[in-house]
């Protein structure tokens, strides 16, 4: 079941026995919300972020007219990377990171996801 963080379906997944996975668009929102207060015309981690959220929108874009075969192939040659070097890079910004900011948030979003 895709979500949004709302802690509520936790407990149907739970009771159901279903797999719970959190919606892209809503990471992605936080990040963009992170990079409205950054500095004028300097890039951070919430562009990085973006990016690599682009790039999976990008590959969706392909799987949407795939038979459901290709489409997991299509996921597992091009999104998986992208997701395994989100991970490595939230892993390193979380612990790189101490202010409450909107990164912080929005890095805590996707990592909870």
């Amino acid at each position: 079941m895709v979500t949004d963080g709302y802690e509520s379906y936790a407990e149907v997944v739970r009771c159901n026995g279903i797999t719970l996975v959190g919606c892209w668009a809503h990471a992605r929102r936080k990040f963009v919300e992170a990079q409205k207060v950054q500095p004028k015309g300097k890039t951070g981690k919430a562009d990085w972020a973006l990016n690599q959220i682009r790039k999976l929108y990008g590959v969706e874009k392909q799987a949407r007219a795939l038979e459901p075969d290709a489409r997991r192939a299509l996921r597992e040659q091009k999104s998986l990377p992208l997701i395994n070097q989100l991970r490595i890079w939230l892993d390193k910004s979380l612990a790189q990171v101490l202010t409450k900011s909107a990164l912080v948030k929005a890095l805590h979003y996707l990592n909870h996801q």
